[in-house]
């Protein structure tokens, strides 16, 4: 594998530090950050993710992948995330003007050329990959997000702007649909022609979401959120099984370099057999 920060590597990427602009509580332990990035945000590609780690620190040592929600055009990026550990917290705690290391873009992102519509299908935080080919798809793409609580639901307005249908499932019904978002499926799609269903969230979900456009006969593709420690595909520590083509064989790929983007009738799931 070529060099991550080789100039003749396609996929090189660029280590630079940004520093906060504001960092917005948006909703139930949920976060809405935006840093500069000049150099790297006029290079991602719906889909893709950076590494942000915190400069002079070894606890925590490594970085934290993070997929962008969204670029402008003057050089900044933003990311959503949720708090859920040491890095996080301490992500929460970070005011403008406080600086941040950043490497990217990384991974391969998502590909629905040729596609007359779309369905993203979002659990927990998974819509933040999608908001950027919900620009380029407008009223052509819908979205299904699923949540635990309504206090857990954020940005949705955001996709309502760029024209994208934003339905709405929550495990205790307290907003929208009282079921599992993957239910709604099959009426996303009803009367859409070439559409692709593309899917983010926890991996039951997934599972979920991809049994059920088998059924339908829809492709399927997946972003993983699997742990990485390095996201340049140095380390090993994101592979998971998957077919390169239609044989029954497969071979062990990268999240970060390979993916985080998998056609899901290619990919081996956790407690497949």
């Amino acid at each position: 594998m070529p060099h991550p920060f080789c100039p003749e590597n396609p996929k090189a990427v660029i280590c630079d530090h940004g520093l906060v602009t504001n960092n917005t509580y948006v909703a139930q332990n949920t976060w809405r950050l935006r840093l500069s990035a000049e150099r790297i945000a006029p290079l991602v590609r719906p889909g893709q993710f950076v590494m942000l780690r915190l400069p002079n620190l070894r606890d925590p040592l490594l970085g934290r992948p993070l997929a962008v929600y969204r670029t402008t055009p003057d050089g900044f990026l933003d990311v959503v995330y949720l708090l859920v550990g040491k890095m996080t917290s301490r992500l929460a705690r970070m005011k403008a003007g406080e600086p941040l290391e950043i490497w990217g873009p990384l991974g391969n992102g998502f590909d629905a050329t040729g596609y007359d519509r779309i369905v993203m299908l979002a659990g927990g935080i998974g819509q933040t990959p999608f908001l950027m080919l919900a620009k380029q798809f407008g009223e052509r793409a819908t979205l299904l997000l699923g949540a635990r609580t309504k206090d857990r639901i954020c940005c949705v307005d955001d996709f309502r702007k760029v024209g994208t249908k934003v339905v709405i499932a929550t495990d205790d019904g307290s907003e929208g649909y009282h079921g599992l978002v993957t239910e709604l499926i099959p009426t996303a799609v009803s009367e859409a022609n070439r559409t692709k269903v593309l899917c983010c969230g926890p991996q039951p979900m997934l599972r979920s979401a991809f049994a059920e456009c088998q059924k339908l006969g829809l492709p399927c593709d997946v972003s993983l959120e699997s742990p990485m420690a390095c996201g340049l595909g140095i380390c090993y520590s994101c592979v998971v099984q998957y077919r390169q083509d239609d044989s029954e064989s497969y071979e062990y790929v990268r999240t970060c370099y390979d993916g985080p983007v998998f056609d899901a009738y290619r990919l081996k799931m956790t407690n497949d057999k």
